[in-house]
């Protein structure tokens, strides 16, 4: 039973995890950025690898004396030290290695999601400068 309640908290947090590294390389292999872009998206990756690595095996949460984040595999008694928390190993390596790709994640989401407002800002201005340069036709004048 406590590998299911495991997969109800892990699950949910790999796929979303997982749909956000998924949306941030099609946007950014959707379109021809500029260097500032690709340098940008680049050093997420590198900085997010680094946090997933730290996350899934140094973080440590001492002020709720928890080790790994953001799914804790360890819990430090007050006189024992660090204790593993009692899951399957199934359970173990899936939430070290949703560690590491909300670590990935994390340091993703603000690029991403600058790339797509900065898309958006594009096609507006795209759009705005359409309808102020196209001529407008008017039902009174006939060819």
């Amino acid at each position: 039973m406590d590998g299911f309640i495991g997969l109800v908290v892990i699950l949910p947090l790999l796929f979303f995890a997982g749909w956000i590294l998924k949306k941030s390389a099609m946007l950014y292999l959707g379109r021809d950025w500029s260097k500032g872009w690709v340098g940008l998206f680049w050093i997420s990756v590198v900085f997010g690898l680094g946090l997933g690595v730290w996350f899934s095996g140094y973080a440590e949460w001492d002020a709720m004396r928890f080790r790994r984040l953001p799914i804790p595999i360890e819990y430090k008694h007050p006189k024992d030290g660090w204790i593993p928390l009692e899951f399957p190993v199934y359970i173990r390596s899936l939430a070290l290695g949703t560690d590491f790709v909300i670590g990935l994640m994390l340091a993703m989401f603000p690029i991403a999601a600058a790339m797509r407002i900065a898309e958006f800002m594009d096609e507006s201005r795209r759009i705005k400068s359409v309808r102020t340069n196209q001529d407008n036709p008017s039902s009174d004048e006939t060819p």
